[in-house]
């Protein structure tokens, strides 16, 4: 959506008027009357080809037209925060905008910022939804920049619709759950920096309840907030209706996630939806995906396990386990709204061993994780793996057991397979 694209170089702007230039989108000559509703939140993010370490790389927040005046508030966000030597004092941090709206459809906003002054200007198209090119830069202060590239969209609202209908058959709906980012869309990039939800939610009479924690990429700021300060993990609310729309929303590090998609009759079948985060250092634009209910993890599981070559990926000769695993899972979750798991793993072959469950093991969304560790080093079995929706199959499982000899301890190189339900 180039067409249109009006750059202005603003090093500085009273010099560039001065000098007689008028740039397009500065005044709005003649009010907008958008053909779509302005109002709500708006997002715009640095393109990928600019430097990394900018003072903040997106900006967003919410913001209103009223006869061609805009006025809102935008709090810069960097996703380097932890590595940044440039950033920002004021990330995190509302500011107070003003700006104009032309009938061509050109956005002017400036808003101050660590004593200097942001200008932000692009053309929108007619969907809003749509990504649009434009710039920002500051002038002053101690986060000046130069013109910088961007694209802004306008964000779908945070705050799920009322279930006028209510869904009054609810029964089986409530207990674990997971989101995942529908990787197979062109519209989701690997470099999100939340890639699912996972959790308990709770279904009663169209009003949804649980709590959901995130999954944020390892590299990413918001993986580090989450880290310390334990901010991946949100109580949820929401509705689902007579129609089967599911619409959920839930704080997150310092912004506000949604979840909405529309279930089929079968929960435990994927369904298609979308998430987005608002604020915070997690913040994301709509992002396709699926959800799904997962059934318990409870019975007898069995398949066969091998060491793979870390050149080749084929097994390592010698290196096959036949895996018995016999396990349950709790029918009600703890405080953070993943479900206990007990159980013991039974191998014999290049390794023998019946192993025992740590009582810490969970299964959260579509994960099974259970391990024990002292600080941080493993001291007996560890039991992973990913659950089908139905949990008749234990995908991508994995065992070590670092208490039991040097066959079953195969240290950075586990025993891998798929599990079946018998």
């Amino acid at each position: 959506m180039h067409t249109g694209l009006r750059l202005l170089l603003l090093s500085p702007l009273a010099a560039l008027l001065a000098c007689g230039g008028s740039p397009s989108g500065s005044l709005a000559t003649t009010p907008a009357t958008p053909a779509y509703n302005f109002n709500g939140t708006w997002g715009a993010s640095a393109i990928s080809s600019i430097p990394q370490y900018l003072p903040f790389n997106s900006i967003g927040g919410s913001l209103k037209v009223a006869n061609g005046t805009v006025t809102g508030t935008l709090v810069p966000i960097s996703n380097y925060t932890s590595s940044d030597p440039n950033l920002c004092a004021a990330v995190n941090t509302s500011l107070t905008v003003t700006g104009t709206l032309d009938s061509n459809q050109d956005l002017t906003l400036t808003f101050p910022i660590a004593g200097g002054t942001g200008t932000l200007l692009a053309a929108l198209g007619n969907n809003p939804a749509n990504y649009t090119y434009g710039t920002w830069t500051v002038a002053g202060g101690t986060c000046a920049m130069s013109v910088t590239p961007m694209v802004i969209q306008q964000t779908a609202p945070t705050t799920p619709p009322v279930a006028s209908t209510p869904a009054t058959i609810t029964a089986g709906l409530s207990g674990n759950w997971g989101v995942l980012a529908n990787y197979n869309s062109a519209a989701t990039p690997a470099s999100e920096p939340v890639t699912g939800f996972s959790g308990a939610l709770q279904f009663s009479n169209g009003t949804v309840t649980g709590i959901l924690t995130a999954s944020p990429k390892l590299s990413s700021a918001c993986n580090s907030y989450i880290a310390n300060f334990g901010g991946g993990t949100g109580t949820v609310t929401g509705v689902f209706d007579a129609s089967n729309n599911l619409a959920l929303t839930f704080p997150i590090a310092g912004g506000e996630a949604a979840i909405s998609a529309s279930l089929g009759s079968n929960p435990q079948t994927l369904a298609y939806g979308s998430y987005q985060i608002v604020g915070g250092l997690c913040a994301i634009g709509a992002t396709p995906m699926t959800i799904a209910q997962y059934a318990p993890v409870t019975g007898t599981y069995t398949g066969t396990f091998t060491i793979p070559n870390t050149q080749s990926n084929a097994p390592t000769a010698g290196s096959s386990i036949s895996v018995t695993a016999v396990l349950t899972q709790a029918t009600t979750s703890n405080s953070s709204g993943q479900f206990p798991i007990t159980g013991t793993v039974s191998v014999t072959g290049a390794c023998t061993d019946t192993a025992t469950l740590a009582s810490t093991g969970t299964v959260n969304g579509s994960e099974i994780y259970s391990a024990s560790d002292t600080g941080n080093v493993l001291t007996g079995p560890l039991f992973v793996g990913e659950i089908t929706p139905s949990a008749s199959t234990i995908l991508w499982a994995e065992f070590t057991d670092a208490s039991n000899g040097s066959n079953c301890n195969a240290g950075i190189y586990l025993y891998q397979g798929t599990l079946t339900r018998q």
